[in-house]
């Protein structure tokens, strides 16, 4: 499960399906039985147990497509389209795998772009592997697909859109703590696949290095002389091509060193072979670094066991899945432990139908976002799986019992309100959650140049906002798109209320435009976002205006982490761990954690009132704080 409200899918780069089986299964540890492939739908690929866990995926977009009614299809058809993510150019050549009862078909996509996918049998369908020359592979571990597609007889979904991210190629700088160049440091992706010289890297006598990585991916350097640093390919290398790492002091505390050992078994006690684990951090108060603590991964082997890795020292939440059905969990457990047992269940479900609120005609293409409820604000996520249903139908299978908040969001409409439901320990049970999507509101607008007023082509913009959740961090889950010659941008389905836009281009320093407010009922809004431009020897940063203070939701409350110098929460005396309950006089479990946060933000030099409780206790109290000009 997750702490943040983020759900992923990364799409990428091979050759040719068969290599890419090869290189799937090989990386794993299982031998590969491979067929000749077919021009478009190849004979099924038996498949064995995984051995090593992918690289995570990161966020794309939401899904979209059409159905139409065809007699004479008797499995069913998936037709679509592959293109850049960065551009919307269609890719020549990419390879899809599509997983069903334990076999492999493929597909190939045309000078267009075009791809479609004819099953051998009408059934549930995942999206197992897409490559691409020149782009970041897709490749999740064997049965944790987050990609669903019902093949049904008489049925084709046309108009699926994969956009896969560029491979882009960044500079990388290594310093010492002095800011001197670093010859000879190791730097490796974090979480990557590892074990061999994939992910890692080593500076020159400059101590440059490049490197192709997946957005928001997390690199640490290495040296022997200096303590280690670790950075996250964000926004502002994104649009800079460029990350620096600075080293620490030697003997200065260095992350990375710690495991937790163990094996996962099934309801009887036997070994549960080709289970997926994943560990999390807990994070009690938002810090400065939290979002530098990487999540560790393994497959367990034939026995059941399993290592995790390149840990931090803390407490982590430690799950185990094996394909979607199955799942079991521990909380707290310390870095270091070795003899952790986990015993999967076939857990609980939910299911439902998604509609168009005007027609009740069925949404074909859709995301269930499930999360688990903490506490009145808080939440973690549990899981999201996009969906491609003629009927609109899902299913989820594997859940644990407790609390959730599900939230269904498509492509041009606006998400769901949360359904909050409850899953029982009785096994294979539990409720049906329909959900009507309404169209929701329009953002439209140009990005310029500062001092120019010139249009910049190729702008990423994100409304952020979390999908429904309270998460440690705001995510671009609700929209993004980038500009296009004129500088233009359209987003559709924005969900009514106080909205913030983010918007980066390569460059410039990126901003964060709050006070955006989409009407009830829809409507549209435009705006206009001027970028400066990045100055020579300057590394990029990201504008906001707000309080200075990073928040996560914890229980009735946004709890400070780091309380930036200089900023309007610091001027007011507030500290890490103080905890704010009302904001405007509104309480933030009213508000949820996505409106709380754009109610703190506002205009420079303005001030908004909050009431806090110092150190999370104690009686609550009033602070004004004013909004100041953020640079980070």
């Amino acid at each position: 499960m997750k702490r943040r409200s983020s759900w992923i899918l990364l799409l990428a780069a091979l050759v040719t399906i068969v290599s890419a089986l090869l290189f799937w299964y090989a990386r794993r540890g299982a031998p590969p039985a491979v067929s000749p492939p077919l021009p478009s739908s190849a004979a099924p690929v038996s498949t064995a147990a995984p051995r090593k866990a992918p690289a995570p995926h990161r966020t794309l977009r939401l899904p979209e497509a059409v159905a139409d009614k065809d007699a004479e299809s008797k499995t069913g058809a998936f037709v679509g389209r592959v293109v850049s993510a960065r551009g919307g150019e269609p890719i020549d050549g990419a390879e899809l795998g599509f997983a069903h009862a334990g076999a492999i078909s493929t597909a190939r996509s045309g000078k267009d772009g075009g791809f479609r996918f004819e099953p051998n049998e009408p059934g549930v369908h995942t999206l197992a592997l897409v490559t691409a020359k020149g782009y970041h592979p897709f490749s999740p571990a064997w049965g944790q697909s987050p990609i669903t597609l019902i093949a049904r007889e008489g049925e084709v979904i046309r108009d699926i859109t994969i956009a896969l991210v560029p491979e882009t190629l960044y500079e990388g700088l290594v310093q010492s703590p002095k800011g001197e160049p670093v010859p000879g440091a190791v730097v490796r992706i974090v979480g990557g696949r590892g074990g061999d010289d994939e992910g890692r890297f080593t500076t020159d006598d400059k101590g440059a290095f490049s490197f192709a990585a997946q957005d928001e991916a997390l690199l640490e350097a290495s040296h022997p002389d200096y303590a280690p640093a670790r950075a996250r390919v964000d926004m502002r290398v994104q649009a800079s091509g460029r990350l620096v790492m600075r080293l620490g002091n030697k003997g200065e505390e260095a992350g990375g060193g710690a495991s937790i050992a163990g094996k996962v078994v099934g309801g009887k006690g036997e070994p549960a072979e080709g289970v997926l684990v994943v560990a999390r951090l807990r994070t009690e108060i938002p810090q400065a670094g939290s979002s530098l603590h990487g999540e560790g991964q393994a497959i367990t082997d034939e026995g059941g066991a399993f290592t995790l890795e390149g840990l931090d020292e803390g407490s982590y939440d430690v799950v185990a899945t094996s394909e979607g059905i199955a799942t079991a969990r521990a909380e707290s457990v310390p870095a270091g432990t070795q003899n952790l047992e986990l015993r999967l269940s076939e857990g609980g479900r939910i299911r439902g139908k998604v509609r168009a609120k005007e027609s009740g005609a069925p949404i074909v293409a859709f995301s269930i976002v499930v999360e688990l409820e903490r506490g009145p604000l808080e939440r973690e996520m549990a899981t999201t799986v996009s969906f491609f249903d003629a009927r609109g139908e899902y299913e989820i299978s594997g859940l644990l019992p407790g609390s959730y908040a599900v939230t269904a969001v498509t492509q041009g409409r606006a998400p769901s309100a949360p359904s909050r439901v409850t899953i029982s320990s009785t096994p294979g049970e539990g409720p049906t959650v329909d959900f009507d999507l309404g169209s929701g509101g329009r953002l439209t607008g140009l990005v310029l140049e500062e001092k120019t007023s010139k249009p910049i082509a190729g702008a990423k913009v994100s409304v952020e906002g979390t999908l429904g959740g309270a998460s440690g961090s705001l995510q671009p889950l609700l929209a993004e798109t980038t500009t296009d010659a004129g500088g233009r941008f359209v987003l559709e389905g924005i969900p009514a209320g106080p909205r913030s836009v983010a918007v980066v281009a390569a460059g410039h320093n990126g901003r964060i435009v709050s006070g955006i407010v989409i009407p009830e009922g829809g409507g549209s809004v435009n705006v206009t976002v001027a970028l400066s431009k990045v100055a020579p020897g300057e590394e990029p940063h990201m504008e906001l205006m707000g309080i200075g203070a990073v928040l996560a939701a914890r229980e009735d409350a946004l709890v400070l982490g780091k309380v930036m110098e200089g900023g309007g929460a610091a001027e007011a005396g507030l500290a890490t761990g103080d905890a704010i309950v009302r904001i405007d006089g509104v309480p933030v479990v009213e508000l949820g954690f996505d409106r709380a946060i754009q109610s703190i933000r506002g205009p420079e030099g303005s001030t908004v009132e909050l009431v806090v409780r110092k150190g999370g206790e104690g009686e609550p109290g009033v602070v004004v704080v004013r909004r100041k000009r953020i640079r980070g």
